[in-house]
């Protein structure tokens, strides 16, 4: 059953994918020009992100105590990569968990530890971004927005007592039950430095792609990328958080100092070119799954 599950995932997520491409035009943008040699330096920082963040969920899952070869891991991690791409944001969770959950354990149990690795994921993204943030031309609102989603982020995630009384409220607005874990903070902390790592190198190939289009870009400007993907992750009706992933891009970049067009124009590329990596992980996990000693 969990096969046919993972298989029917893989299949939508796909056909998903190029739905929204076609549907919101990803593939027509006006002509740019590239300087080729930052843009493949910036791939090839993507790629090796997307590579490191296969760690974090094999430590996620070493952590509570599910042990599988790394291979089965990269598998789980890449074939599940455009689950995203489905409406609603439990398909990004369930998709690598399920397959996960055939080997070893059970669902309830692997999804729970992908959901815990998503939420350390987003939390680190948003602060990451929070100083330069602060220090842009944005409304004293924006600002105070973002903080109090951090902080409440940490405190509902961290905090027992505050959990269990959020999620009794939210609970009495919605028809179908959420039951979102507590997360250790030790574990947390151990998991962390994983996804800070592979966090930094998508920065870095961030830097390097907006270099490839305006030789003026400064290292600020990366880190409007960890701020739109927490954000797009954030944003449960928009898929793969299309739209609000390049609005937080194009409307950051131009408070640094970019042209309007050159910003907006920059931030849809931007999707194309984090689309590569996904599918490079893709690949890699079907290429790896047929490597019988890796």
């Amino acid at each position: 059953m969990l096969k046919r599950i993972f298989q029917l995932l893989v299949v939508l997520s796909i056909v998903f994918l190029v739905y929204y491409l076609f549907r919101f035009n990803y593939l027509i943008f006006e002509e740019i020009t590239f300087n080729y040699f930052y843009l493949s330096l910036s791939v090839q920082f993507l790629w090796l992100g997307f590579y490191l963040s296969t760690f974090s969920w094999y430590k996620a899952l070493q952590i509570h105590d599910v042990n599988i070869v790394k291979k089965h891991v990269i598998y789980s991690h890449g074939i599940a990569v455009f689950a995203k791409y489905i409406p609603g944001k439990l398909w990004v969770i369930l998709g690598r968990a399920a397959y996960v959950a055939r080997l070893k354990s059970n669902l309830k149990i692997t999804s729970t530890i992908s959901l815990k690795e998503q939420l350390i994921y987003i939390l680190l993204g948003l602060l990451i971004s929070l100083v330069p943030f602060l220090l842009l031309d944005f409304s004293i609102f924006f600002k105070g927005a973002l903080i109090f989603i951090i902080l409440s982020l940490i405190i509902f995630l961290f905090s027992a007592k505050f959990h269990e009384i959020s999620i009794r409220i939210i609970n009495k607005f919605i028809t179908k039950e959420i039951n979102v874990p507590v997360l250790n903070i030790k574990k947390s902390l151990n998991l962390s430095k994983y996804i800070i790592l592979y966090w930094l190198v998508w920065i870095i190939a961030f830097y390097f792609f907006c270099k490839s289009i305006n030789p003026e870009t400064q290292m600020i400007d990366a880190l409007s990328f960890p701020l739109s993907v927490s954000f797009g992750v954030l944003a449960i009706i928009a898929p793969g958080g299309i739209g609000v992933r390049e609005g937080i891009i194009a409307t950051y970049l131009i408070s640094t100092g970019w042209d309007n067009e050159l910003a907006i124009t920059t931030s849809i590329i931007s999707r194309i070119w984090f689309i590569s990596g996904e599918v490079f992980i893709f690949g890699l996990a079907l290429f790896i799954k047929n490597i019988p000693r890796y």
